[in-house]
Protein backbone atom coordinates (compact mmCIF):
# COMPACT_ATOMS: atom_id res chain seq x y z
CA UNK A 1 0.00 0.00 0.00
CA UNK A 2 1.35 3.48 -0.83
CA UNK A 3 2.09 6.15 1.75
CA UNK A 4 -0.92 8.23 0.71
CA UNK A 5 -3.25 5.27 1.01
CA UNK A 6 -1.83 4.50 4.45
CA UNK A 7 -2.39 8.09 5.56
CA UNK A 8 -6.03 7.92 4.54
CA UNK A 9 -6.61 4.68 6.37
CA UNK A 10 -4.87 5.91 9.51
CA UNK A 11 -6.92 9.12 9.44
CA UNK A 12 -10.36 7.61 9.13
CA UNK A 13 -10.21 4.11 10.64
CA UNK A 14 -10.88 3.37 14.32
CA UNK A 15 -7.85 1.27 15.12
CA UNK A 16 -6.72 0.03 18.48
CA UNK A 17 -3.65 2.25 18.30
CA UNK A 18 -5.85 5.31 17.92
CA UNK A 19 -8.26 3.95 20.46
CA UNK A 20 -12.02 3.81 20.39
CA UNK A 21 -13.80 6.55 22.34
CA UNK A 22 -13.85 5.50 25.94
CA UNK A 23 -15.46 6.53 29.19
CA UNK A 24 -12.18 8.03 30.36
CA UNK A 25 -12.39 10.62 27.56
CA UNK A 26 -15.73 11.99 28.74
CA UNK A 27 -15.92 15.44 30.38
CA UNK A 28 -15.51 15.73 34.11
CA UNK A 29 -18.45 15.65 36.45
CA UNK A 30 -20.40 18.89 36.46
CA UNK A 31 -20.04 21.05 39.48
CA UNK A 32 -23.57 22.36 39.27
CA UNK A 33 -22.81 25.54 37.35
CA UNK A 34 -23.57 26.79 33.88
CA UNK A 35 -26.10 24.15 33.01
CA UNK A 36 -29.40 25.31 31.66
CA UNK A 37 -30.37 27.61 28.84
CA UNK A 38 -32.70 30.25 30.29
CA UNK A 39 -35.32 31.64 27.93
CA UNK A 40 -35.63 35.41 28.44
CA UNK A 41 -39.21 35.52 27.21
CA UNK A 42 -40.26 32.81 29.66
CA UNK A 43 -38.73 34.74 32.59
CA UNK A 44 -40.53 37.93 31.55
CA UNK A 45 -43.82 36.08 31.04
CA UNK A 46 -43.62 34.49 34.49
CA UNK A 47 -43.05 37.90 36.11
CA UNK A 48 -46.04 39.37 34.21
CA UNK A 49 -48.13 36.50 35.56
CA UNK A 50 -46.94 37.17 39.12
CA UNK A 51 -47.63 40.91 38.81
CA UNK A 52 -51.10 40.21 37.43
CA UNK A 53 -51.84 37.91 40.40
CA UNK A 54 -50.63 40.57 42.87
CA UNK A 55 -52.80 43.22 41.20
CA UNK A 56 -55.90 41.03 41.23
CA UNK A 57 -55.41 40.10 44.89
CA UNK A 58 -54.99 43.76 45.92
CA UNK A 59 -58.03 44.84 43.90
CA UNK A 60 -60.22 42.13 45.44
CA UNK A 61 -59.19 43.07 48.98
CA UNK A 62 -59.34 46.85 48.42
CA UNK A 63 -62.42 47.15 46.23
CA UNK A 64 -64.19 43.82 46.59
CA UNK A 65 -64.02 43.50 50.38
CA UNK A 66 -63.73 47.24 51.01
CA UNK A 67 -60.90 46.93 53.54
CA UNK A 68 -58.73 49.93 54.38
CA UNK A 69 -54.95 49.72 54.17
CA UNK A 70 -51.83 51.03 52.46
CA UNK A 71 -53.10 49.95 49.09
CA UNK A 72 -51.78 53.00 47.23
CA UNK A 73 -48.25 52.12 48.27
CA UNK A 74 -48.88 48.46 47.46
CA UNK A 75 -50.09 49.34 43.97
CA UNK A 76 -46.99 51.50 43.65
CA UNK A 77 -44.77 48.50 44.38
CA UNK A 78 -46.61 46.51 41.73
CA UNK A 79 -46.06 49.41 39.31
CA UNK A 80 -42.32 49.34 40.11
CA UNK A 81 -42.29 45.62 39.31
CA UNK A 82 -44.08 46.32 36.01
CA UNK A 83 -41.57 49.06 35.16
CA UNK A 84 -38.65 46.71 35.84
CA UNK A 85 -40.25 44.05 33.64
CA UNK A 86 -40.84 46.56 30.84
CA UNK A 87 -37.20 47.65 31.07
CA UNK A 88 -36.03 44.04 30.95
CA UNK A 89 -38.33 43.37 27.96
CA UNK A 90 -36.85 46.36 26.10
CA UNK A 91 -33.28 45.47 27.04
CA UNK A 92 -33.64 41.86 25.88
CA UNK A 93 -35.72 42.48 22.75
CA UNK A 94 -32.91 41.02 20.61
CA UNK A 95 -31.70 38.56 23.24
CA UNK A 96 -33.26 35.11 23.53
CA UNK A 97 -31.17 33.84 26.46
CA UNK A 98 -30.90 35.35 29.95
CA UNK A 99 -27.52 35.31 31.65
CA UNK A 100 -27.34 33.68 35.07
CA UNK A 101 -26.22 36.82 36.96
CA UNK A 102 -29.13 38.69 35.39
CA UNK A 103 -31.60 36.00 36.42
CA UNK A 104 -30.20 35.98 39.97
CA UNK A 105 -30.61 39.76 40.14
CA UNK A 106 -34.18 39.48 38.84
CA UNK A 107 -35.07 36.80 41.41
CA UNK A 108 -33.55 38.92 44.18
CA UNK A 109 -35.72 41.85 43.07
CA UNK A 110 -38.78 39.57 43.12
CA UNK A 111 -38.04 38.55 46.71
CA UNK A 112 -37.59 42.16 47.83
CA UNK A 113 -40.67 43.38 45.95
CA UNK A 114 -42.86 40.62 47.37
CA UNK A 115 -41.46 41.25 50.85
CA UNK A 116 -42.43 44.91 50.48
CA UNK A 117 -46.00 43.93 49.62
CA UNK A 118 -46.11 41.56 52.60
CA UNK A 119 -44.82 44.34 54.88
CA UNK A 120 -47.77 46.49 53.79
CA UNK A 121 -50.31 43.68 54.23
CA UNK A 122 -49.70 41.92 57.53
CA UNK A 123 -46.20 40.44 57.21
CA UNK A 124 -45.97 36.72 57.95
CA UNK A 125 -49.64 36.69 58.91
CA UNK A 126 -50.48 37.19 55.22
CA UNK A 127 -51.36 33.79 53.68
CA UNK A 128 -49.45 34.74 50.52
CA UNK A 129 -46.15 34.79 52.42
CA UNK A 130 -45.52 31.28 51.14
CA UNK A 131 -44.95 32.77 47.68
CA UNK A 132 -41.45 33.67 48.86
CA UNK A 133 -40.66 30.03 48.07
CA UNK A 134 -41.14 30.60 44.32
CA UNK A 135 -37.84 32.44 43.58
CA UNK A 136 -35.91 29.82 45.55
CA UNK A 137 -37.45 26.99 43.52
CA UNK A 138 -36.70 28.78 40.22
CA UNK A 139 -33.09 29.32 41.29
CA UNK A 140 -32.72 25.68 42.36
CA UNK A 141 -33.98 24.50 38.97
CA UNK A 142 -31.98 26.88 36.77
CA UNK A 143 -29.01 28.26 38.69
CA UNK A 144 -26.10 26.81 40.66
CA UNK A 145 -25.94 25.83 44.31
CA UNK A 146 -24.33 29.08 45.50
CA UNK A 147 -27.01 31.21 43.87
CA UNK A 148 -29.70 29.11 45.53
CA UNK A 149 -28.01 29.45 48.93
CA UNK A 150 -27.81 33.21 48.42
CA UNK A 151 -31.55 33.40 47.68
CA UNK A 152 -32.38 31.24 50.71
CA UNK A 153 -30.39 33.64 52.90
CA UNK A 154 -32.13 36.63 51.31
CA UNK A 155 -35.57 35.06 51.84
CA UNK A 156 -34.67 34.23 55.44
CA UNK A 157 -33.57 37.84 56.08
CA UNK A 158 -36.72 39.29 54.49
CA UNK A 159 -38.89 36.82 56.42
CA UNK A 160 -37.28 37.87 59.69
CA UNK A 161 -37.92 41.52 58.90
CA UNK A 162 -41.59 41.07 57.98
CA UNK A 163 -42.10 38.85 61.04
CA UNK A 164 -41.14 41.71 63.38
CA UNK A 165 -41.84 44.80 61.25
CA UNK A 166 -45.10 45.03 59.29
CA UNK A 167 -48.29 46.99 58.94
CA UNK A 168 -51.34 45.29 60.42
CA UNK A 169 -53.82 43.44 58.29
CA UNK A 170 -56.67 45.61 56.92
CA UNK A 171 -59.20 43.99 59.27
CA UNK A 172 -57.04 44.35 62.40
CA UNK A 173 -59.50 46.85 63.87
CA UNK A 174 -61.58 43.81 64.74
CA UNK A 175 -58.94 43.01 67.38
CA UNK A 176 -57.74 39.98 65.40
CA UNK A 177 -54.03 39.44 65.96
CA UNK A 178 -51.86 36.36 65.61
CA UNK A 179 -49.74 35.38 68.62
CA UNK A 180 -46.02 36.07 68.31
CA UNK A 181 -45.28 32.38 68.78
CA UNK A 182 -47.52 31.51 65.82
CA UNK A 183 -45.83 34.11 63.61
CA UNK A 184 -42.47 32.63 64.60
CA UNK A 185 -43.82 29.24 63.61
CA UNK A 186 -44.82 30.61 60.20
CA UNK A 187 -41.33 32.00 59.75
CA UNK A 188 -39.75 28.68 60.74
CA UNK A 189 -42.02 26.78 58.37
CA UNK A 190 -41.10 29.12 55.52
CA UNK A 191 -37.38 28.79 56.23
CA UNK A 192 -37.50 24.99 56.50
CA UNK A 193 -39.53 24.80 53.28
CA UNK A 194 -36.97 26.98 51.50
CA UNK A 195 -34.10 24.77 52.66
CA UNK A 196 -35.77 21.44 51.97
CA UNK A 197 -37.59 22.24 48.72
CA UNK A 198 -34.72 24.34 47.39
CA UNK A 199 -32.10 21.67 48.02
CA UNK A 200 -34.33 18.86 46.76
CA UNK A 201 -35.19 20.65 43.51
CA UNK A 202 -31.54 21.63 42.98
CA UNK A 203 -30.41 18.03 43.58
CA UNK A 204 -32.89 16.60 41.08
CA UNK A 205 -32.12 19.28 38.49
CA UNK A 206 -28.38 18.79 38.92
CA UNK A 207 -28.66 15.01 38.47
CA UNK A 208 -30.76 15.53 35.35
CA UNK A 209 -28.14 17.92 33.96
CA UNK A 210 -25.37 15.42 34.69
CA UNK A 211 -27.27 12.66 32.91
CA UNK A 212 -27.86 14.93 29.92
CA UNK A 213 -24.17 15.85 29.83
CA UNK A 214 -23.16 12.18 29.87
CA UNK A 215 -25.62 11.33 27.09
CA UNK A 216 -24.47 14.28 25.02
CA UNK A 217 -20.86 13.14 25.38
CA UNK A 218 -21.69 9.62 24.25
CA UNK A 219 -23.79 10.91 21.34
CA UNK A 220 -20.82 13.01 20.28
CA UNK A 221 -18.60 9.93 20.28
CA UNK A 222 -21.11 7.97 18.21
CA UNK A 223 -21.53 10.86 15.81
CA UNK A 224 -17.77 10.91 15.28
CA UNK A 225 -17.89 7.26 14.26
CA UNK A 226 -20.77 7.92 11.87
CA UNK A 227 -18.84 10.81 10.31
CA UNK A 228 -15.89 8.50 9.76
CA UNK A 229 -18.22 6.07 7.98
CA UNK A 230 -19.55 8.89 5.81
CA UNK A 231 -16.05 10.03 4.93
CA UNK A 232 -15.21 6.48 3.87
CA UNK A 233 -18.20 6.47 1.52
CA UNK A 234 -17.20 9.86 0.10
CA UNK A 235 -13.67 8.62 -0.47
CA UNK A 236 -14.99 5.62 -2.40
CA UNK A 237 -17.20 7.88 -4.51
CA UNK A 238 -14.33 10.30 -5.18
CA UNK A 239 -12.02 7.47 -6.19
CA UNK A 240 -14.66 6.14 -8.58
CA UNK A 241 -15.40 9.52 -10.18
CA UNK A 242 -11.75 10.51 -10.57
CA UNK A 243 -10.93 7.22 -12.30
CA UNK A 244 -12.33 8.27 -15.70
CA UNK A 245 -10.47 11.61 -15.96
CA UNK A 246 -7.24 9.93 -14.90
CA UNK A 247 -7.70 7.22 -17.54
CA UNK A 248 -8.17 9.92 -20.17
CA UNK A 249 -5.05 11.75 -19.01
CA UNK A 250 -3.11 8.48 -19.06
CA UNK A 251 -4.17 7.71 -22.65
CA UNK A 252 -3.27 11.20 -23.86
CA UNK A 253 0.09 11.22 -22.08
CA UNK A 254 1.02 7.84 -23.55
CA UNK A 255 0.01 9.03 -27.03
CA UNK A 256 2.13 12.14 -26.56
CA UNK A 257 5.12 10.03 -25.53
CA UNK A 258 4.65 7.75 -28.56
CA UNK A 259 4.29 10.71 -30.92
CA UNK A 260 7.41 12.45 -29.60
CA UNK A 261 9.52 9.32 -29.56
CA UNK A 262 11.91 9.33 -32.49
CA UNK A 263 11.20 12.96 -33.38
CA UNK A 264 13.22 14.52 -30.58
CA UNK A 265 16.33 13.46 -28.71
CA UNK A 266 15.78 11.04 -25.79
CA UNK A 267 17.46 13.49 -23.44
CA UNK A 268 15.15 16.33 -24.41
CA UNK A 269 13.36 17.95 -21.42
CA UNK A 270 9.93 17.72 -23.06
CA UNK A 271 10.16 13.94 -23.38
CA UNK A 272 11.35 13.73 -19.78
CA UNK A 273 8.34 15.78 -18.66
CA UNK A 274 5.96 13.47 -20.55
CA UNK A 275 7.52 10.40 -18.93
CA UNK A 276 7.20 12.06 -15.49
CA UNK A 277 3.54 12.85 -16.27
CA UNK A 278 2.90 9.19 -17.08
CA UNK A 279 4.55 8.07 -13.84
CA UNK A 280 2.50 10.51 -11.74
CA UNK A 281 -0.73 9.47 -13.46
CA UNK A 282 -0.01 5.82 -12.68
CA UNK A 283 0.76 6.77 -9.09
CA UNK A 284 -2.56 8.62 -8.78
CA UNK A 285 -4.43 5.65 -10.21
CA UNK A 286 -2.75 3.35 -7.68
CA UNK A 287 -3.62 5.65 -4.76
CA UNK A 288 -7.26 5.95 -5.87
CA UNK A 289 -7.60 2.20 -6.31
CA UNK A 290 -6.29 1.67 -2.77
CA UNK A 291 -8.65 4.28 -1.35
CA UNK A 292 -11.57 2.73 -3.18
CA UNK A 293 -10.69 -0.77 -1.99
CA UNK A 294 -10.19 0.32 1.63
CA UNK A 295 -13.38 2.39 1.77
CA UNK A 296 -15.44 -0.33 0.12
CA UNK A 297 -14.06 -2.88 2.59
CA UNK A 298 -14.95 -0.66 5.56
CA UNK A 299 -18.46 0.05 4.24
CA UNK A 300 -19.14 -3.61 3.54
CA UNK A 301 -17.96 -4.49 7.05
CA UNK A 302 -20.51 -2.05 8.43
CA UNK A 303 -23.45 -2.82 6.14
CA UNK A 304 -23.35 -6.59 5.67
CA UNK A 305 -25.31 -8.70 8.17
CA UNK A 306 -23.24 -11.50 9.70
CA UNK A 307 -23.97 -14.28 12.19
CA UNK A 308 -24.32 -12.54 15.54
CA UNK A 309 -21.36 -14.31 17.16
CA UNK A 310 -19.13 -13.44 14.21
CA UNK A 311 -20.41 -9.85 14.18
CA UNK A 312 -19.66 -9.33 17.89
CA UNK A 313 -16.25 -10.97 17.56
CA UNK A 314 -15.48 -8.60 14.69
CA UNK A 315 -16.65 -5.55 16.64
CA UNK A 316 -14.51 -6.50 19.63
CA UNK A 317 -11.55 -7.91 17.71
CA UNK A 318 -9.00 -5.45 19.11
CA UNK A 319 -10.36 -5.81 22.65
CA UNK A 320 -10.47 -9.61 22.48
CA UNK A 321 -6.91 -9.67 21.17
CA UNK A 322 -5.69 -7.54 24.06
CA UNK A 323 -7.52 -9.73 26.61
CA UNK A 324 -6.77 -13.01 24.83
CA UNK A 325 -4.87 -14.48 27.80
CA UNK A 326 -7.75 -14.11 30.24
CA UNK A 327 -11.00 -14.00 28.22
CA UNK A 328 -13.10 -16.99 27.18
CA UNK A 329 -15.40 -16.37 24.19
CA UNK A 330 -18.32 -18.80 23.76
CA UNK A 331 -21.41 -18.89 21.56
CA UNK A 332 -24.32 -21.25 21.02
CA UNK A 333 -28.08 -21.62 20.72
CA UNK A 334 -30.40 -22.08 23.71
CA UNK A 335 -33.01 -23.82 21.59
CA UNK A 336 -33.30 -25.29 18.12
CA UNK A 337 -33.28 -21.89 16.40
CA UNK A 338 -30.66 -20.88 13.86
CA UNK A 339 -28.06 -18.25 14.65
CA UNK A 340 -29.51 -14.81 13.84
CA UNK A 341 -27.91 -12.34 11.45
CA UNK A 342 -26.85 -8.93 12.75
CA UNK A 343 -25.24 -5.76 11.42
CA UNK A 344 -22.31 -4.13 13.26
CA UNK A 345 -23.49 -1.20 15.40
CA UNK A 346 -21.19 1.37 17.06
CA UNK A 347 -23.61 1.65 20.01
CA UNK A 348 -23.26 -2.05 20.82
CA UNK A 349 -19.50 -1.91 20.33
CA UNK A 350 -18.99 0.91 22.83
CA UNK A 351 -21.33 -0.66 25.37
CA UNK A 352 -19.58 -4.05 25.27
CA UNK A 353 -16.10 -2.49 25.29
CA UNK A 354 -17.01 -0.49 28.39
CA UNK A 355 -18.32 -3.57 30.19
CA UNK A 356 -15.24 -5.60 29.20
CA UNK A 357 -12.95 -2.84 30.45
CA UNK A 358 -14.72 -2.91 33.80
CA UNK A 359 -14.47 -6.69 33.95
CA UNK A 360 -10.76 -6.51 33.10
CA UNK A 361 -10.18 -4.04 35.94
CA UNK A 362 -11.77 -6.32 38.56
CA UNK A 363 -11.33 -9.90 37.30
CA UNK A 364 -8.89 -12.05 39.24
CA UNK A 365 -7.99 -14.53 36.49
CA UNK A 366 -10.73 -14.97 33.88
CA UNK A 367 -13.49 -13.17 31.97
CA UNK A 368 -16.26 -15.02 30.14
CA UNK A 369 -18.11 -13.56 27.17
CA UNK A 370 -21.00 -15.76 26.07
CA UNK A 371 -23.29 -15.14 23.08
CA UNK A 372 -26.48 -17.19 22.95
CA UNK A 373 -29.80 -16.93 21.16
CA UNK A 374 -33.37 -18.17 21.04
CA UNK A 375 -36.26 -17.73 18.63
CA UNK A 376 -37.06 -14.32 20.15
CA UNK A 377 -33.89 -12.79 21.58
CA UNK A 378 -30.11 -12.62 21.69
CA UNK A 379 -28.44 -12.91 25.09
CA UNK A 380 -24.96 -11.58 25.86
CA UNK A 381 -23.37 -12.52 29.19
CA UNK A 382 -20.21 -11.02 30.65
CA UNK A 383 -18.82 -12.69 33.79
CA UNK A 384 -15.66 -12.25 35.81
CA UNK A 385 -14.24 -13.86 38.93
CA UNK A 386 -13.59 -10.61 40.76
CA UNK A 387 -15.27 -9.26 43.91
CA UNK A 388 -18.51 -8.33 42.13
CA UNK A 389 -20.52 -5.13 42.44
CA UNK A 390 -20.77 -3.59 45.91
CA UNK A 391 -24.22 -2.94 47.36
CA UNK A 392 -23.70 0.83 47.04
CA UNK A 393 -23.38 0.50 43.25
CA UNK A 394 -26.23 -1.98 42.85
CA UNK A 395 -28.60 0.23 44.85
CA UNK A 396 -28.11 3.02 42.27
CA UNK A 397 -27.84 0.81 39.21
CA UNK A 398 -28.60 2.72 36.02
CA UNK A 399 -27.76 6.15 37.45
CA UNK A 400 -24.80 8.32 36.38
CA UNK A 401 -21.77 9.06 38.58
CA UNK A 402 -22.22 5.68 40.26
CA UNK A 403 -18.95 3.84 40.93
CA UNK A 404 -16.95 2.46 43.82
CA UNK A 405 -13.89 4.02 42.13
CA UNK A 406 -15.32 7.44 41.30
CA UNK A 407 -12.62 10.10 41.44
CA UNK A 408 -9.72 7.61 41.33
CA UNK A 409 -7.52 7.12 38.27
CA UNK A 410 -9.85 9.13 36.06
CA UNK A 411 -12.95 7.04 36.80
CA UNK A 412 -16.16 9.07 36.78
CA UNK A 413 -18.84 6.47 37.52
CA UNK A 414 -20.37 6.64 34.03
CA UNK A 415 -19.54 3.20 32.64
CA UNK A 416 -22.63 1.23 33.67
CA UNK A 417 -24.91 4.20 33.00
CA UNK A 418 -23.67 4.77 29.45
CA UNK A 419 -23.58 1.06 28.63
CA UNK A 420 -27.14 0.64 29.88
CA UNK A 421 -28.30 3.73 27.97
CA UNK A 422 -26.77 2.49 24.71
CA UNK A 423 -28.27 -0.97 25.13
CA UNK A 424 -31.72 0.48 25.84
CA UNK A 425 -31.40 2.76 22.79
CA UNK A 426 -31.15 -0.43 20.72
CA UNK A 427 -34.27 -1.84 22.33
CA UNK A 428 -32.47 -4.15 24.75
CA UNK A 429 -32.24 -4.59 28.52
CA UNK A 430 -29.28 -4.98 30.85
CA UNK A 431 -29.40 -6.78 34.20
CA UNK A 432 -26.87 -7.41 36.96
CA UNK A 433 -27.03 -10.39 39.28
CA UNK A 434 -26.28 -9.56 42.93
CA UNK A 435 -22.94 -10.83 44.22
CA UNK A 436 -24.76 -12.98 46.81
CA UNK A 437 -26.15 -15.19 44.02
CA UNK A 438 -22.93 -15.74 42.08
CA UNK A 439 -19.22 -15.19 42.57
CA UNK A 440 -17.88 -12.13 40.80
CA UNK A 441 -19.80 -9.81 38.49
CA UNK A 442 -22.42 -11.18 36.12
CA UNK A 443 -24.02 -8.85 33.55
CA UNK A 444 -26.69 -10.12 31.15
CA UNK A 445 -27.87 -8.21 28.07
CA UNK A 446 -31.12 -9.20 26.31
CA UNK A 447 -31.59 -7.95 22.74
CA UNK A 448 -34.58 -8.65 20.46
CA UNK A 449 -33.43 -10.41 17.30
CA UNK A 450 -34.91 -7.65 15.16
CA UNK A 451 -32.98 -4.88 16.94
CA UNK A 452 -29.62 -5.81 15.33
CA UNK A 453 -30.85 -6.02 11.74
Amino acid sequence: MSKSGSKFRNAFSHSEKRGSPSIKNLPKKHSGTKHSVIDTRAVIAIRWLALAGQTIALMIVAFGFGFDGAFHTAFGLVAVGAAVNLWQSWRSRYQRVTSRPELLLALSFDVIQLSGLLYLTGGMANPFAMLLLAPVVVSAALLDFRATVYLVVLVAFCAIMITHFYLPLPFSESDFTLPALYRSGLFTALLVSCLFIGFYVWYLADKARQANAALAAMQSLLERDRRATTLGSLAAAAAHKLGSPLNTIAVISHDMAAALKGKIAPEDEILGDVRLLNEEVERCRMILSELDRDAQTDNLARDVALPVSQMIRGLLDAKLTRLSERILFQSGARDASQEPQAKPLPDLKYALETLLDNADDFAATQIELTISWTEEAIEIEIKDDGPGFPASVLSRFGQPWNSSREGRDGHKGLGLFLAMTLIESLGGQMRILPSEQIKGAHITIFMPRTSLL
